[in-house]
């Protein structure tokens, strides 16, 4: 078996009782995410719905997929999207540079649930990667990172990108030239192996098609899983901007009860105990709006939505949305509602931060007529080398330690690493030779006063002996000190990359450069628990 799981503690209090399954967490979702009946509740509610844009969508769905270049086996699930009794379980993140930190993991984790799923409940489940293509974070996304020096320490190597005013990634060009010499110098940082010709064709051919960044992620994301049917819908599409056009409508007509059922659910969370995700404004619309290539967000004072350029009317932006649907886009409130809206969801899994927003959400759901789907924690893994083991084993660390406590371990360390406290003995060394030594220099000079330099010459040399051994001894200590502090700097640039959990920093391609692109199979077929737990993975 490698792979082991691992209870760790959530930062985010509500996202830790959650996936304990407390109460007070549950009551703000719909379903209890780790009961088998939850998910028959939810397809018996899906039966009971209709969705009469399939077609429409199974066409635009498959037309992007094929466009991104991805297998059959992703084409396949897309067709079976038609029939009344597929669902999906979906997930997403936004289009980092070379598929960001947790895309890999995410993936992973939706085709596992959507096999578990369809076998489960005998009905055809589909795991859709949901790419926030439109998110104008860009220094979000723009960076990869990797262990330099030998493993020391952490490298960060942004991607140089022509960015203009709020542009999203979506419509964010990618130059050819930059990207080159980013793919250059992410390759000099890794070490030649057998695989790294196939990892630097995959990379420089998916760049060399893409015209933006988030395309760029979509054709990675399709070479890695299309074969395992993962199927993917970037947000910014037009298909996709049609079919949500109902939903942007309803949300402008019932703005103020939106922002009234967020205030509300504020207030229960913070009543609960719960650190607020979520800061919920009055004048908030819970929209985007694109004025140019500029993604503005909406506010509402009184009748009229403004942004930083220009003031709507509440018609005025209703007519937009019937005539050109493409210029609105969602914020973090809004994204689940199209994401219900388009897809028959069965789940949708979310990491920590992701669970304490939706927990905003219930009742926001059953405002436009819809249920809350199944929240389900995301799966955290944490990927171990051999040499990494090893490392860990001359310390007398276990990952466990390290992923829970090194904090705490390493300040013991270091004080463990003060100078040795033979300094005080080696003083009085040289004060006892000198006290035994002095009396005797002192008759040879009596019997014979031309000896005097030749007895304090002795005696200096003695001392310097002593001098030596103890510098010696020091330059030893320090040597040694050296090779464990390197030690402790791999594992933590490895393991605990500048304090966080090694998925939030580490991006998956200088793994594969290592074992080769077969690593995702491995991942996809690997035993992981699907019970909140951290999952170990063993190399």
């Amino acid at each position: 078996m490698n792979v082991e799981c691992l209870a760790l503690p959530l930062a985010n209090p509500l996202a830790q009782e959650y996936q304990q399954q407390n109460a007070s967490a549950l009551q703000f979702f719909a379903h209890n995410p780790y009961r088998e009946q939850s998910y028959r509740e939810r397809v018996e509610w899906l039966q009971s719905q209709s969705y009469p844009h399939r077609n429409q969508l199974v066409e635009g769905l498959y037309r992007f997929n094929k466009e991104m270049g991805t297998h059959p086996e992703a084409l396949k699930n897309i067709e079976l999207l038609k029939q009344p009794d597929t669902y999906v379980v979906i997930g997403g993140q936004q289009a980092g540079v070379l598929g960001g930190p947790l895309s890999i993991n995410k993936a992973v984790h939706l085709i596992q649930a959507a096999k578990r799923l369809s076998a489960e409940l005998q009905a055809n489940v589909i795991p859709v990667f949901w790419i926030a293509g439109e998110d104008h974070d860009i220094d979000e996304i723009d960076h990869v990172y990797w262990g330099a020096d030998d493993g020391k320490r952490l490298h960060k190597e942004r991607l140089a990108l022509n960015k203009k005013g709020r542009q999203s990634a979506s419509t964010l060009p990618l130059d050819p030239e930059l990207c080159t010499q980013f793919l250059e110098n992410f390759f000099q940082g890794q070490t030649e192996t057998a695989e790294t010709k196939q990892i630097r064709e995959l990379l420089k051919q998916t760049a060399a098609d893409s015209r933006t960044v988030a395309e760029w992620f979509a054709r990675l994301m399709a070479k890695l899983f299309g074969k395992h049917g993962l199927v993917l819908v970037e947000s910014s599409l037009p298909f996709v901007r049609e079919l949500q056009q109902p939903i942007f409508s309803q949300i402008i007509e019932n703005n103020e009860q939106l922002t009234k059922v967020l205030l509300r659910a504020a207030d229960r969370i913070s009543t609960a105990g719960y650190p607020l995700q979520l800061q919920v404004e009055e004048h908030q619309a819970n929209l985007f709006v694109y004025e140019g290539d500029d993604r503005l967000l909406l506010e509402r004072h009184g009748e009229r939505f403004i942004n930083r350029r220009r003031a709507y009317s509440r018609d005025e932006l209703l007519k937009q949305v019937a005539d050109s649907p493409e210029r609105f886009s969602t914020n973090v409130v809004t994204r689940g509602l199209m994401q219900e809206h388009l897809f028959p969801t069965l789940a949708f899994i979310g990491g920590p931060g992701e669970i304490a927003y939706w927990a905003f959400y219930r009742e926001v759901f059953e405002l436009f007529g819809m249920q809350m789907p199944i929240v389900l924690p995301r799966l955290s893994v944490t990927l171990v080398e051999g040499a990494q083991l090893r490392l860990l084993d001359s310390l007398g660390l276990s990952v466990e330690q390290v992923l829970t406590d090194f904090t705490a371990w390493k300040t013991e360390w270091s004080t463990n690493q003060a100078p040795h406290p033979l300094e005080q003995q080696f003083a009085s060394a040289r004060e006892s030779i000198m006290s035994i030594y002095r009396p005797l220099v002192e008759e040879v000079v009596s019997l014979d006063g031309g000896l005097r330099g030749l007895a304090e010459k002795n005696s200096k040399l003695l001392l310097e002996q002593v001098s030596f051994l103890e510098e010696r001894l020091i330059r030893s200590l320090q040597q040694k000190d050296d090779v464990e502090h390197v030690r402790v700097q791999r594992i933590e640039t490895a393991l605990l990359p500048e304090g966080g959990l090694q998925e939030r920093k580490h991006s998956f391609f200088p793994f594969a450069n290592k074992y080769g692109l077969g690593l995702i199979d491995r991942l996809v077929d690997a035993p992981f628990a699907h019970d909140g737990t951290h999952q170990l993975y063993y190399l």
